[in-house]
């Protein structure tokens, strides 16, 4: 270990030396403004703290710049803790405690610039986690540690980060999650060949959920997880209060390790999740190199959509439009993802069928536009976003309205597949500014309408 510390003996007491320039040895001119920022921030930040490794001073020895500890111990990096080593479900969780206790209660935090990496951690003789002086570690990571596989700085990031804001709590947290989740499954979140996919990956949330590349973890601790990570930085957790509280309740109910039914249920799942995920950065992928071509179908596709709602094509129901053809029309265009249309049936607010109906149009054009690439590019996938099929009308005339009662087969995506469910509604169709229009929707639709529609 003499690469990395020596016992030395100042003022009669034996204590630890680290060396500053073991992975990297800049120019001495580097080596020696390095040095003295390192002293300015041993004046400006030091820590009388049990659970934080400290330094009181930079000294030359043997021709060599050393950390001069306060202790008479060395405790390896976590990452040296995680070589070789099988370290369970629960100590990780009690890792991932002691982080935000520890982050929580240190001077000087929201001062801190940067993202913490994994480097930033030490593990004692007990399993216990301590914070090297992130002030200090800041200004020697580079010298002094080697980088995991993929480990660039922007991983721990936050996409506001990335976009130039600054180091709030919640940029934080998420900065934690990505420690997190690499304890758990052994790798980073987001990752890609390159630097490049990285970002991709990162910028758009393409993630898989940590319980299903380690089983073992239980479904409330994995999206614990999900949501330190989540993109949005309005709709990530955002008070290490609700962490740690979470983390405790987590582990004082046995709650970390998945039960051998959740285990099961992880690697059932965990097949679909890598062929959605691949399905995703596939988009992605497809998006980065080829948005010349997605623009010019979305335009052309929102150009058909704006012509018809300005009046640039014939409307559809007209005058002379029977109330069974306005019907047919109205299931018509939900299966035809056809906006256009769909307004033109009816009077009634169609609210979030009428977005899924606009949103399943443009989802179904980019996906005949992705499957315009060379094969090699494509993943294979149905087309439909979602659809009906086996459609009956049945009619009754009341007064001055009908009555129409439908039944079909409403299809949608679930775990890679097409499910499907059969659906009943009734209609009235009364005459509205001399055309016929649905006037009053009752049955199953009325859930896709409220946007409560469930397996």
């Amino acid at each position: 270990m003499a690469d990395k510390y020596i016992k030395y003996e100042k003022e009669n007491k034996e204590v630890i030396a680290e060396k500053i320039f073991v992975n990297k040895k800049p120019r001495s001119r580097v080596m020696l403004s390095t040095v003295k920022e390192i002293k300015n921030e041993l004046q400006n930040y030091s820590y009388e703290n049990e659970d934080i490794i400290d330094f009181k001073s930079v000294e030359r020895i043997d021709r060599e710049y050393y950390l001069i500890s306060d202790g008479d111990k060395y405790y390896p990096s976590l990452i040296e803790k995680l070589e070789g080593n099988n370290i369970d479900i629960k100590t990780i969780a009690k890792w991932a405690l002691k982080i935000f206790e520890i982050w929580s209660n240190i001077e000087g935090k929201n001062e801190f610039p940067s993202e913490v990496k994994l480097n930033y951690f030490r593990v004692d003789e007990d399993n216990n986690l301590k914070l090297v002086n992130p002030f200090i570690n800041k200004k020697i990571e580079q010298y002094k540690y080697k980088d995991l596989n993929k480990e660039y700085n922007e991983i721990y990031r936050p996409p506001e980060v990335i976009n130039g804001s600054e180091w709030e709590q919640s940029a934080r947290i998420y900065n934690f999650g990505v420690i997190l989740y690499y304890l758990i499954v052994g790798k980073f979140p987001f990752q890609g060949k390159d630097k490049t996919e990285m970002y991709d990956k990162k910028m758009t949330g393409s993630i898989i959920a940590p319980r299903f590349l380690n089983p073992d973890i239980s479904k409330n601790f994995s999206e614990l997880v999900d949501k330190m990570l989540t993109n949005d930085k309005n709709k990530r957790l955002s008070s290490f209060d609700e962490i740690i509280n979470q983390l405790k309740n987590l582990i004082n109910n046995n709650n970390i390790e998945a039960d051998s039914q959740e285990r099961k249920q992880n690697l059932d799942k965990s097949g679909s999740q890598f062929k959605k995920k691949r399905l995703k950065d596939g988009f992605i992928f497809f998006f980065r190199h080829h948005w010349g071509k997605v623009l010019i179908v979305l335009a052309a596709g929102f150009m058909l959509v704006g012509v018809g709602m300005l009046g640039g094509n014939p409307p559809v129901v007209t005058e002379q439009t029977t109330p069974e053809e306005v019907v047919k029309y109205f299931y018509d265009s939900i299966d035809k993802k056809d906006p256009v249309v769909i307004d033109q049936t009816t009077t009634v607010d169609l609210d979030r069928l009428s977005t899924m109906v606009s949103e399943g149009h443009v989802m179904e054009s980019m996906r005949t536009a992705y499957q315009s690439l060379p094969q090699e590019e494509k993943e294979q996938e149905n087309n439909k976003v979602f659809g009906i099929k086996n459609l009956t009308i049945n009619t009754s005339k009341r007064d001055q309205s009908y009555v129409f009662e439908t039944s079909y087969i409403f299809y949608y995506p679930r775990d890679e597949k097409m499910r499907e469910k059969e659906m009943k509604d009734t209609l009235i169709v009364e005459q509205v500014e001399n055309k016929w229009q649905i006037t009053k929707i009752n049955g199953d639709v009325v859930d896709l309408i409220e946007g409560k529609f469930e397996d």
